[in-house]
């Protein structure tokens, strides 16, 4: 089984995709993480670099599509570029993950230093970067199999899902 978490920044998916690669003893992968070791860039530097960004990106999906036992968080950008949200529909389940404009903002509160995508944005100006955002991705994140809302996931919730 492979289960593929996509959605937002902090709704969830590497907390969730983590419990679940534990409960179904899988391996855990985050693409942000795949992409920064091919690299040797940070996140952070690889957003400012346009190319190198989607180039890595789609050597990552095409590498993640073939895998099998595995639960992977997406980045927030991954689902919404070329075909990935269909070559992720195709080689296994996804997931999601879906949080409001206040859930990301107070968990976006306590990390705002670090969040890549946030870098250069002026803090009065966030929220309405972040619900701009969330309306744009929205179409490419509601392909996938399972929509939830992450604030009422529980882990048995998510294993019945799974069942389906």
């Amino acid at each position: 089984m492979v289960v593929y978490f996509v959605g937002y920044i902090e709704a969830g998916k590497n907390k969730w995709g983590q419990k679940l690669a534990k409960e179904l003893n899988h391996n855990f992968l985050d693409t942000r993480i795949l992409m920064q070791e091919r690299t040797g860039k940070t996140y952070s530097e690889l957003l400012s670099e346009k190319e190198l960004f989607i180039s890595t990106e789609q050597q990552i999906v095409k590498e993640i599509s073939n895998m099998e036992n595995a639960i992977i968080a997406t980045s927030e950008l991954l689902p919404c570029r070329n075909n990935n949200m269909d070559i992720l529909n195709k080689n296994g389940t996804t997931i999601y993950l879906r949080a409001g404009i206040g859930c990301i903002m107070m968990r976006v509160s306590l990390r705002k230093n670090d969040i890549a995508l946030l870098k250069g944005i002026d803090p009065n100006s966030v929220p309405d970067f972040i619900n701009a955002e969330l309306i744009r991705r929205k179409v490419f994140y509601e392909k996938a199999h399972i929509n939830v809302l992450a604030r009422e996931l529980t882990l048995k919730k998510l294993l019945k899902l799974l069942e389906k």
